[in-house]
Parts: structure tokens; C-alpha cells; sequence
């Protein structure tokens, strides 16, 4: 196992979402790394345990017994998920990463709007329009892989909008930005604002209101302050399902 792989291996590691004999090939492979190597893959296995400790500690609560079925369910079943493709092309475990990503992702964000409207006893702030959307009961994604960066765009036609989640997407170069854009079935195109290098982290999320309609969510490159139409610069177009 290169030593790429085994890093792309740390995240899906750390949530035990490999079978007895890929978890036991990743153990070998850290075993044989150089010593760097390793101290990389053990900060990432422990990043993802730390963040996932202190998203339990602060949104314990007991869901409904349908929730987790629900949420499954969605990702097993909706044609609108695309599986992260990775470099070594698509396989089962692909499909194993971007599944369990997608559970974790869901639940926690699913725990925190529980948290904050089920039991509102507990205090704390209301749920954001992000949170509310990524938890809603018809929320969909679609999903872009573009080289190492992954761009999803979760919608619900209940809630007539969407987020945009993009990691390891590298910001925009000098002179330009990222436009993002809600395109219509007659050829028309909506701007939903812009992203500067400043807004682009290795993690990005972004909401985008207002569906209305629109068959297609989509990222451009422009100038600085935007277009009023997208350039030819498309970084990524996303379809968005029929309600």
C-alpha cells in the first residue's frame, strides 16, 4: 500500500467502516511506514475520534427510531448520490467511504437540529437554515469528484434551498473567484453569490437560497465581484432531482 493510500485510509479507518482484512492490511501498512508517515495517519484517525467526542458530548440525544433507517435508507437508495471515486477507480470500499461519511455527516448534523427543536430544554441556539436543510426529511445530494476535491450540494424542496459542501476544493487563484449559480430549464442562470480566496478552506459550506425550480446547481470561475452571466469557466455543474 503506498503511502497516499494509506492516509486516504485514515478517516474510513477511524469510524471502522473496513471489513477484519482491509483494516488488518491498513495496521501492516502503517507498521511499515516511515515515521512521519505515521505520525500523519495517527492525527487524522484522532482528529476524526476528538471531533466526533465532542459532537457527541454536546448533541446527545436519543433520536427517534426512525431517523437512522430513514437517513440510510437515502443514501442506499437515492439515485441522486453519486459514490466518491477514488484514485485507484471505483470499487466497493469507494462506495464504503463515501457511505460512511455520508452516515456520520447526516447523523451529527441530524443530532444538532434534534437537539436544539425535540428538546429544546437543553438550550442553545436555534438551528441555522444550513442545519435545517441538511437535516430535512426530503433533503437530497448530488455529488462532484474533481481530482482530490469533493463537491456535494444538498437540497430540499421543502425548504426551497440548499448547501454547498466543498473539501480540499483549493481557492480560487489570484484575480478571480468562485461564482455559484442556480441554472433554470429554460437556459436562464441565477447568481448565488461569490467566493473569494478568504472563503475557500479546506472545508467550505455555503447556502444557496432559493431553488425555484432550477434543474442545476452550478460553480463557475470570474473576475472579482462576479458575472451576471457564467463564464465558460465551469468548475463543476450538479443536477438537482424533481421534487
Amino acid at each position: 500500500m503506498r503511502d497516499e493510500d494509506l492516509l486516504d485510509d485514515a478517516e474510513v479507518y477511524a469510524l471502522h467502516a473496513l471489513d477484519p482484512d482491509e483494516r488488518a492490511a491498513v495496521d501492516a501498512a502503517r507498521t511499515a511506514a516511515a515515521p512521519e508517515v505515521r505520525e500523519d495517519f495517527d492525527g487524522r484517525v484522532a482528529a476524526v475520534h476528538e471531533t466526533m467526542a465532542a459532537q457527541a458530548a454536546r448533541t446527545a440525544a436519543e433520536p427517534p427510531a426512525t431517523v437512522f433507517d430513514r437517513i440510510l435508507a437515502r443514501i442506499v437508495d437515492d439515485p441522486g448520490v453519486t459514490p466518491i471515486r477514488r484514485r485507484r477507480g471505483p470499487s466497493r470500499r469507494a462506495f464504503t467511504v463515501a457511505a460512511a461519511a455520508a452516515v456520520v455527516a447526516v447523523a451529527v448534523v441530524a443530532g444538532v437540529v434534534l437537539g436544539r427543536t425535540v428538546f429544546p430544554e437543553r438550550g442553545g441556539p436555534a438551528p441555522s437554515e444550513t442545519e435545517i436543510v441538511l437535516a430535512a426529511p426530503d433533503a437530497r445530494t448530488g455529488q462532484a469528484r474533481i481530482g482530490d476535491a469533493t463537491i456535494s450540494f444538498v437540497y430540499s424542496h421543502e425548504r426551497n434551498a440548499g448547501v454547498v459542501l466543498m473539501n480540499d476544493v483549493p481557492p480560487p487563484q489570484d484575480g478571480t473567484v468562485y461564482q455559484m449559480w442556480l441554472m433554470d430549464p429554460g437556459g436562464g442562470a441565477r447568481s448565488r453569490g461569490t467566493m473569494t480566496q478568504a472563503d475557500v478552506r479546506p472545508t467550505t459550506t455555503a447556502a444557496v437560497p432559493g431553488l425555484d425550480g432550477a434543474t442545476t446547481f452550478g460553480i463557475s470561475i470570474e473576475r472579482p465581484g462576479g458575472a451576471s452571466t457564467p463564464s465558460e469557466q465551469i468548475v463543476t455543474t450538479i443536477p438537482i432531482a424533481a421534487r
